[in-house]
């Protein structure tokens, strides 16, 4: 009984070489001897793969050839090798990304170092992309600080950095949310003991309304105590004859001109009885009456 399952290939979804690298192990853990290899891959890769290999193979029929041969026609055709130059230029413009975590971003270089053969470099490549593509400054800085740094502690101690920096930024977070929470607290108490000086400025604003209410009631009294606003003597306006004359100045009706509040705004004159003073008053002169 055989181990393990090797599926139909996939030709328009699944890598060829993950495919023959998987392939080969079930070979080994089977125990399949290399004669039986070739048929073994003729009877799992499928009908569509199959066909496609028949067609590469073309004249010749793929059992006239070895594991080895078949497996590379197939590759050359589904995944032809991309240019060396092409892949390093992609390779060293790759950066980490927002939400991408160190540890991702090394497995992304890691796998796109396969197509740019660096060789016995591949290690110090990796190395200097880590450095150089990483998103913080901080920890950049703190492995340039580092001497002989070679990818594998650098790798490690960009991984211990970035989880620091995780933990501080979730305690900062954890002091924030509980210093807002206090400060909510506070206003909620002060909201419930605002209604006092609340109450206490409207009986203020009421106190100055009465204020201005008794000042303008005191300035009627004293602006009857002031005298005939006709003609300015002590006496009540109604029976002021004055109130029939017409101002020279203002040319109203009601008051003559001493007592013009175009002129002035207080003149208060001794003035006797009514009847006695109009052919004197030298205002009145001036006026004329309407009758």
């Amino acid at each position: 009984m055989s181990i393990g399952k090797i599926t139909e290939f996939k030709v328009q979804s699944e890598n060829w070489n993950l495919y023959v690298e998987r392939l080969e192990q079930y070979f080994l853990v089977n125990k399949i001897e290399s004669d039986l290899q070739v048929p073994t891959l003729i009877t799992v890769m499928g009908a569509e793969s199959y066909e496609l290999l028949v067609s590469l193979c073309t004249p010749d029929k793929p059992h006239t050839k070895s594991f080895k041969e078949l497996t590379t026609i197939m590759a050359n055709h589904l995944q032809p090798k991309p240019s060396e130059l092409a892949e390093r230029y992609k390779f060293r413009h790759r950066k980490q990304g927002e939400a991408e975590s160190i540890s991702e971003y090394v497995a992304v270089l890691k796998k796109m170092s396969k197509t740019c053969d660096f060789g016995a470099g591949l290690q110090e490549s990796l190395r200097d992309q880590l450095v150089c593509g990483i998103k913080s400054e901080t920890i950049r800085q703190r492995l340039f600080a580092e001497s002989k740094l070679d990818f594998t502690k650098a790798y490690n101690l960009a991984v211990s950095l970035e989880a620091a920096e995780k933990d501080a930024a979730m305690v900062v977070g954890s002091a924030k949310a509980s210093s807002e929470a206090s400060l909510v607290d506070c206003q909620a108490v002060y909201g419930g003991r605002a209604r006092r000086p609340a109450a206490a400025a409207r009986g203020q604003r009421g106190w100055r309304a009465a204020s201005r209410g008794a000042g303008t009631a005191a300035a009627d009294r004293s602006r009857a105590q002031q005298g005939c606003r006709a003609c300015g003597g002590a006496h009540d306006e109604a029976g002021c004859r004055f109130k029939a004359y017409v101002c020279r100045v203002c040319m109203t009706r009601g008051h003559v001109r001493r007592v013009c509040p175009n002129i002035t705004t207080h003149n208060t004159v001794e003035v006797t009885q009514c009847n006695n003073q109009v052919e004197q008053d030298s205002d009145a002169s001036d006026e004329f009456q309407i009758l």
